[in-house]
C-alpha cells in the first residue's frame, strides 16, 4: 500500500507543477512518462474504487498531503491523464519540443492504446465543464440565470460524486467552505436547483446519475446547518420551497417549524388592524401567508399538514374565531378555499 501512496503523492506533485513555470524544462521524454504514470493510476482507480477499505485508506493520505493543484480525491484519479493534458496545453510555459509531442501523445492511433486507456472522451468531458463554467463567469450577470445555476448544481454535485463516500465528513466539509466564501444568495439558489435536480433524476428513473445520489448529502448539510436552513427558507421563492417540501417530507417539517416560529414574532396592531413584524428581520404578515399558501397548494398532504399545525396551534391560543384575536385564526382565515 505504502509504494502505491507514493505513486499517487508524487503524480499530485507533478499534477500540480503542471500549471507552472517548472515545464520549461519539460521535454517530450517527459510528458511522455507523466502521462504513462497518470493511466498507471487510472488502473488503481479501476481496481480500488469498488474496494471499501482499500478505497477509504487510500483516500484520507491523499486529502491528508494533497495541494490545491494536486489531486483531491481518490475519484480524480479517473481523469488524471485528462487534466495533466488540458493543463499543459493551456501552459504557454511548456517547452516548445514538449508542446509539439503532446497531440501525438495524447492521440497515438488505434494501435497504442486500448479504448479503456485513450484519453479522448475524458479529455473532452473535462473541456466541456471547463469551457462551460469559463462563459458563464464571463457573461455574470448577463447570462440566463437559470442555465448558469443548472450548471453550478451540476458541478456541485460531480465534485460530491467525486468526494465519494471513502470520508463521510468531506462533502460536509465542501459544503461548509462554499457557504463561508460564496454569496450566499447564490449558494442558496444552486443548493435549490441541485436538490430539484435530483428530484428530477430521480422521477426519469435516472437513481443512480450523478445529481440523484447526492440528494441525500446535500440534504442532510443543509437540515443540520440551522443558520443555512433558516436563510434557504426565508430566501428561496415561495413556489420552489413548496415543490421542495412536497418532496422532502424532513425539509416540509424543518420549513413549517421556521413558518410556525415566525408567525409568533408578530403581534397585531390595533390601529392599523393588522399583524406587522416586532423586528426589521421578521417575515411580514403578506409574505407568511404566502408561503404557507404555497405549501397547501402543492399538495393535499402538505395542506393537511399546514391545516393541522394551525388549527393546533389555535386551540392551544384559545380557539378564537374572532380576527385579531389569534395569529393562527387569522392565517386559517387567510388561506383561501381551506376555512371550515
Amino acid at each position: 500500500m505504502e509504494p502505491l501512496v507514493q505513486h499517487m503523492e508524487c503524480f499530485s506533485e507533478v499534477l500540480a507543477v503542471s500549471c507552472g513555470a517548472q515545464v520549461r524544462s519539460w521535454d517530450a521524454t517527459t510528458v511522455r512518462r507523466a502521462l504513462q504514470w497518470a493511466r498507471y493510476l487510472l488502473h488503481v482507480y479501476r481496481r480500488f474504487g469498488g474496494r471499501g477499505r482499500a478505497r477509504e485508506a487510500l483516500e484520507r493520505r491523499l486529502q491528508s498531503r494533497s495541494g490545491p493543484l494536486g489531486l483531491r480525491s481518490f475519484a480524480a484519479l479517473e481523469f488524471g491523464d485528462a487534466r495533466l493534458a488540458l493543463r499543459l496545453l493551456r501552459n504557454r510555459a511548456l517547452a516548445p519540443v514538449a508542446a509539439h509531442a503532446l497531440p501525438s501523445l495524447l492521440f497515438p492511433g488505434p494501435a497504442a492504446d486500448s479504448e479503456d486507456d485513450a484519453p479522448q472522451s475524458r479529455l473532452v468531458l473535462l473541456a466541456r465543464r471547463g469551457s462551460a463554467l469559463h462563459l458563464l463567469l464571463r457573461l455574470g450577470g448577463d447570462a440566463p440565470r437559470v442555465a448558469l445555476l443548472r450548471t453550478h448544481a451540476e458541478l456541485l454535485c460531480a465534485r460530491l460524486h467525486e468526494l465519494g463516500g471513502a470520508d463521510p465528513t468531506a462533502a460536509h466539509k465542501l459544503l461548509d467552505t462554499l457557504w463561508t466564501r460564496g454569496p450566499h444568495e447564490h449558494v442558496l439558489s444552486v443548493l435549490g436547483e441541485a436538490l430539484l435536480r435530483g428530484l428530477d433524476l430521480e422521477l426519469a428513473g435516472a437513481a443512480d446519475c450523478v445529481g440523484a445520489k447526492e440528494t441525500p448529502k446535500l440534504l442532510q448539510w443543509l437540515l443540520e446547518s440551522p443558520e443555512v436552513l433558516v436563510a434557504f427558507c426565508r430566501q428561496l421563492p415561495a413556489l420552489r420551497l413548496a415543490s421542495l417540501a412536497g418532496c422532502h417530507p424532513a425539509l416540509s417539517r424543518a420549513y413549517l417549524d421556521l413558518l410556525t416560529a415566525w408567525a409568533t414574532q408578530l403581534h397585531y396592531d390595533l390601529q392599523k388592524g393588522f399583524w406587522s413584524p416586532t423586528q426589521p428581520e421578521d417575515m411580514p404578515w403578506e409574505e407568511l401567508c404566502l408561503r404557507l399558501h404555497s405549501l397547501c397548494q402543492a399538495s393535499p398532504l402538505l395542506q393537511e399538514e399546514v391545516l393541522e399545525r394551525l388549527r393546533g396551534r389555535r386551540a392551544l391560543d384559545g380557539d378564537f374565531e374572532v380576527p385579531g384575536m389569534s395569529i393562527w385564526t387569522d392565517l386559517l382565515l387567510a388561506l383561501p378555499g381551506v376555512w371550515e
